[in-house]
């Protein structure tokens, strides 16, 4: 049957049932925010993907995944360490190491998004069933605890009495427990918040219950050594507790998880990220965003702020990613930190949510741009057109080839964001301004609900194939602020007709296009033409090696399978000239050749997103000799 939510006109029924959907959602939360936010996300379940975008096609590769795994056999350790008999054969991978259970809270918030992002009631289902079998484990082990981690009750019990034995990586002789358990927590809440199971409250409580009770005595030096293991989310995890139930002491228990060692230098603005492992500090921050919200604290803005800024800008690589065999550098000291193992896509998840904290309270077109960057060139890039799997690493050294999961014997932590990541694409392509107002974000074929308004608004477009992206309004004409995000790649001006007409607008200071107090509803249809042109963007610490984009596409070079890459292209023109040497390549969307421009001559360029099953090249380096005017970025 088709899916109601891809249609342009939505059903009472539907509308009906989203309100009330809405309600019980604004509702989950006792604790308000305490803060200005001046643009909110609409909720997923409002925003349909359209038939045939990139994005539709890779939440629908997802979706055979999700459904081929077993959650009995995710549930395997649970089972078994609270006494019960396994009704699965456990997974490979991760979940018969000793990181087991992460997966399960991963798949948990995967279903419950796919489920509110898609209607599709076999996630609910799933969901359901998970959150009853945890339950059941839950009273089985009569303390509130519930988990799949070996050597669990050893390990909790030496904590609890304050003999701690930390690595960066593992406490008290166990891989990363808090990193295994914050999933576990953050499945639960989303399994509340997207499919209204009060089950899943009701075991999440327990467990926060049991956190507090056997760790909330712990001393600020106890604490501080446990923190050297990678935590995770957890003060996130707690600060979410603490907003679903007011319990002050869930509060108490997610700030007790502020890592000074690596918070405090933020607070002056000092990056001392150098050698740090890059996905066990991202959570971190993206607690602090979250305890910004529910506390106020001007310290943990100005954290937030400073990590994210300096983390886009100063040490991603030109897909969004960040990180060379999971380690941070200095600061814009990129070019030496090129491997096989650099982009771990984990920690692209993490910096998108971080995004949509900073952007809420921001409202700035270069988070967007950010995010856009990511979205396109390391998200979708991770994830194998044929079968659905999804990269660790995304390497970007020249000759190197992405590799994947396979779909029962990886289990990494970046399979466990994988299963998110193509769940949640409806995120943020709109948002609401403070003022009232609709923001248009991403340029996705899509179709939003705005209840408020009783009014749906379509994207129809090609894009990024074209330049021409159409937002067209169905509902009762109402006048209201309507922003669309000016992105740094269409340097020239962007051309704007409503039915037909030429109209002029005005750039807000955060790089949008602003129509202040236009009218729009039914039979009004706003269309954009972008500039889209190929633009270079040059390593920060070395001007002489470049990438490729079209617009927000980053372009790579297809290198052949051979072992060993014997010729890597190199541009031997001057900077200035590259651009317009590179030509779009006749009935082939998105491709282009480089002509003369390259040495090798005629490499062709095609966007990393759809670069599979050879070694490839994303940066390039000019020629000594006959480099003139340098790019910049």
């Amino acid at each position: 049957m088709k899916n109601p939510f891809c249609l342009l006109t939505w059903s009472a029924v539907t509308i009906l049932c989203l309100f009330l959907t809405t309600c019980k959602k604004q509702e989950k939360e006792v604790i308000k925010k305490r803060i200005e936010i001046k643009a909110e996300p609409f909720a997923l379940s409002d925003v349909r993907l359209l038939e045939g975008s990139l994005f539709k096609k890779a939440m629908d590769r997802n979706t055979q995944w999700l459904l081929d795994l077993q959650p009995d056999r995710l549930l395997h350790r649970f089972h078994q360490y609270a006494g019960l008999t396994p009704k699965g054969e456990i997974y490979g991978g991760w979940e018969s190491q000793g990181v087991s259970g992460h997966t399960l809270g991963h798949y948990l918030s995967a279903c419950a998004r796919m489920y509110t992002s898609t209607g599709d009631n076999q996630f609910k289902t799933r969901v359901n069933y998970i959150v009853n079998e945890l339950a059941i484990c839950q009273k089985a082990r009569k303390t509130g605890y519930v988990g799949a981690i070996p050597d669990e009750d050893r390990l909790w019990d030496e904590i609890s009495k304050g003999e701690i034995r930390a690595k960066a990586f593992e406490l008290n002789g166990v891989p990363i427990p808090w990193y295994t358990l914050h999933k576990l927590w953050a499945g639960l809440i989303d399994a509340y918040r997207y499919t209204d199971n009060e089950q899943a409250k009701e075991v999440a409580v327990k467990l926060t219950d049991w956190a507090v009770k056997t760790f909330g005595k712990l001393t600020e030096d106890q604490l501080r050594q446990m923190l050297i293991c990678e935590p995770g989310g957890m003060s996130e995890a707690l600060a979410d507790m603490y907003a679903i139930t007011g319990n002050q002491v869930y509060l108490d228990l997610a700030e007790k998880f502020y890592d000074k060692e690596i918070l405090d230098p933020m607070k002056e603005n000092r990056d001392e990220l150098a050698g740090k492992h890059s996905r066990t500090q991202i959570p971190k921050v993206i607690g602090i965003s979250r305890l910004y919200e529910l506390t106020g604290k001007p310290e943990y803005e100005v954290i937030s702020l400073f990590y994210w800024q300096q983390m886009a800008h100063h040490h991603s690589y030109l897909n969004g990613g960040n990180s060379d065999h999971e380690l941070l550098g200095e600061p814009d000291h990129l070019n030496d930190c090129l491997s096989a193992y650099t982009a771990e896509s984990c920690n692209t998840h993490y910096m998108l949510k971080l995004t949509e904290y900073v952007f809420s309270r921001d409202f700035q077109g270069l988070c967007m741009e950010y995010y856009e960057r990511a979205l396109y060139n390391h998200i979708l890039a991770s994830q194998h057109p044929d079968d659905g799997m999804v990269c660790r690493y995304t390497p970007l050294a020249s000759g190197t080839k992405k590799t994947y999961s396979s779909h029962f014997d990886s289990f990494w932590c970046c399979v466990g964001t994988g299963l998110e990541n193509h769940t949640q694409y409806t995120n943020n392509i709109f948002s609401k301004s403070n003022d009232d107002g609709l923001i248009v974000n991403l340029f996705i074929p899509s179709v939003v609900h705005w209840k408020e308004k009783n009014m749906d608004i379509k994207i129809e477009t090609q894009f990024p194939e074209s330049n021409i992206v159409k937002i067209k309004f169905e509902g009762e004409k109402k006048h209201f602020p309507l922003y669309i995000r000016w992105p740094r790649w269409a340097k020239k001006d962007i051309i704007a007709h409503i039915n037909g007409k030429e109209e002029f607008y005005d750039i807000a200071p955060n790089d949008y296009l602003f129509y202040k107090d236009q009218e729009w509803g039914t039979g009004v249809e706003l269309t954009l033409e972008f500039p889209m042109n190929i633009h270079l963007v040059s390593m920060p610490d070395n001007p002489d090696r470049i990438g490729v984009f079209y617009g927000p596409v980053l372009l790579s070079a297809g290198l052949g399978n051979e072992e060993n890459v014997s010729t890597i292209p190199e541009f031997v023109l001057p900077a200035k000239e590259i651009a317009s040497a590179i030509t779009p390549v006749k009935g082939k969307p998105i491709t282009f050749t480089t002509q003369a421009a390259t040495r090798p001559a005629g490499v062709e360029l095609t966007p990393f997103y759809n670069m599979h099953g050879q070694r490839h090249a994303v940066y390039f380096d000019m020629i000594p000799d006959k480099k003139q005017n340098k790019t910049v970025k």
